[in-house]
């Protein structure tokens, strides 16, 4: 680690990659950084919500620059940094129940009831959890799983 590097700040470089290969260039940088024992790199990021883009905290972006050059799927390093506050709304997981209403119809897209129709009946954000009633069953049972099981269908003020 050079001298100016103990008083210097890291900064977060933005790298524009080929689109679905995020995971791979990340794993491609994270090799180079443990190959070359390289102390400028601190931390590799991909998020699932910016698609194409990977992000890399590090001490000198004259040094990632040189690092990706080689690198497959690569498409160049964006001009300037960028701001942790920037940054901060990807670094927080969203909520699964965020984007649920009651009366939304939903599809189960995991576990015993995977494919099945239902509508929203009540909501707990406190635990993630969802209450639902299936459309398929005979006798209204409500069933309550995690929000992340189920995918909105219809939204309630569509129906109206």
């Amino acid at each position: 680690m050079g001298e100016n590097e103990l008083f210097e700040k890291p900064k977060i470089f933005s790298i524009k990659t080929q689109i679905g290969k995020e995971q791979n260039v990340a794993e491609l940088i994270r090799g180079r950084v443990r190959k070359t024992h390289d102390k400028n790199i601190l931390s590799v990021l991909v998020t699932p919500e910016l698609r194409g883009y990977v992000f890399i905290e590090a001490y000198n972006g004259e040094l990632v620059k040189k690092m990706i050059r080689t690198i497959s799927y690569v498409r160049g390093m964006l001009e300037g940094e960028i701001r942790i506050e920037e940054m901060e709304k990807f670094l927080t997981p969203a909520s699964a129940v965020e984007k649920i209403t009651e009366g939304d119809i939903v599809e189960m897209i995991s576990g015993p009831f995977k494919g099945e129709m239902a509508k929203v009946t009540h909501i707990d954000t406190a635990k993630e959890e969802i209450t639902v009633e299936l459309f398929d069953s005979v006798v209204p049972i409500p069933i309550t799983v995690r929000g992340d099981q189920v995918r909105v269908v219809k939204r309630k003020e569509e129906e109206e």
